[in-house]
């Protein structure tokens, strides 16, 4: 009778025991489901990204030739500019030595008109640079 009654003493503190650690497990195989699921949500985020990122990365390749495109293009259209400016300011040179012999020459003819040779010659020699220079500078 003692056996019996240590045998249910013992079952009496085993079965709670045992009740308690089922509960755990269960909790613990609830909260495994939960893990794996997010584990799994977060896998699928991750090769959403991984596929954004990659789509990113061609565009910004796309996007870094494109650059060095019209890098080069406006390197060409930066030194066609400045060739051109340099052309412009010949040109304004040239006609400024023109516009400067003319008025010389339009002078010494008034000189001539009139019969004042040493005028004339005064006024085309005031210009004789300027009239070399538009000469030189015209081809």
């Amino acid at each position: 009778m003692a056996a019996g009654v240590l045998l249910a003493a013992a079952l009496g503190y085993l079965i709670p025991d045992q009740v308690q650690e089922r509960d755990q497990y269960n909790r613990a195989q609830a909260a495994l489901g939960v893990t794996r699921q997010r584990t799994h949500t977060a896998a699928t985020q991750l090769e959403e990204v991984r596929r954004d990122l990659s789509i990113l990365e061609t565009q910004v390749g796309s996007d870094s030739t494109a650059l060095s495109q019209d890098t080069s293009q406006l390197l060409g259209a930066q030194t066609s500019l400045a060739a051109a400016k340099a052309h412009v300011t010949q040109q304004a040179l040239l006609i400024s030595s023109l516009q400067t012999c003319l008025a010389g020459v339009e002078q010494a003819l008034n000189g001539l008109a009139v019969g004042n040779q040493s005028d004339a010659i005064a006024a085309l020699n005031s210009v004789s640079a300027a009239c070399s220079t538009a000469e030189a500078s015209s081809g």
